[in-house]
């Protein structure tokens, strides 16, 4: 195994894996704050959205582990297919919150703002509808009006919080995937 094979390939599946979850996270932003739907409607689509995005995520990763780990020596199977599915999720999350950044600043921040407080104040009249009473929801109106005052992070830290997410969201189940992987390999090896 060559350390700039395994660099290169970190590098193009990191990419691949950072334009999907990209446009993901731009059409669920688009959804939250942009869109004139319906709260139910958009809440609905959000969630089969976000379940789909979940599913090709880990499926991107169990194919991209398992193509990795079939290019590596077995004594380093299970380590360094960890490795690469923690390098890959972080270049997915750096890639993330750059779009990010980018489409919220192109969009306008406070057309953002503005439509989740907009979100905000359906769910609101929701509750309210539902029988709860207004002063229930007071915690809605606080954080409507917290988030008038907040001005839009900077790149670092939406690279950093995405960083940190796809960290998460890549390394829970990325110890089962390299498990099942580099011990698939084992096995595929041991009958040769």
């Amino acid at each position: 195994m060559n350390n700039r094979d395994f660099w290169y390939d970190v590098l193009r599946s990191g990419a691949i894996l950072g334009i999907v979850m990209s446009l993901s996270y731009i059409f669920e932003r688009y959804i939250l704050a942009f869109s004139d739907m319906s709260l139910l409607k958009a809440s609905t689509l959000y969630f089969i959205e976000w379940i789909v995005a979940a599913v090709v995520f880990i499926w991107l990763l169990v194919r991209f582990t398992r193509r990795r780990v079939q290019a590596t020596p077995n004594d380093l199977g299970y380590a360094n297919a960890l490795a690469y599915i923690l390098l890959v999720s972080m270049l997915t999350g750096i890639m993330v919150g750059v779009v990010d950044t980018i489409f919220i600043g192109t969009m306008g921040y406070d057309v953002y703002v503005s439509g989740v407080i907009a979100r905000i104040d359906q769910l609101k009249e929701l509750y309210v509808g539902m029988g709860i009473s207004a002063n229930e929801l007071m915690m809605f109106d606080e954080y409507a009006s917290q988030l008038r005052y907040v001005e839009q992070p900077s790149m670092f830290v939406n690279i950093f919080g995405q960083l940190q997410m796809y960290m998460i969201a890549g390394g829970v189940p990325g110890f089962i995937i390299a498990g099942v992987v580099s011990r698939r390999a084992e096995r595929d090896d041991s009958q040769k």
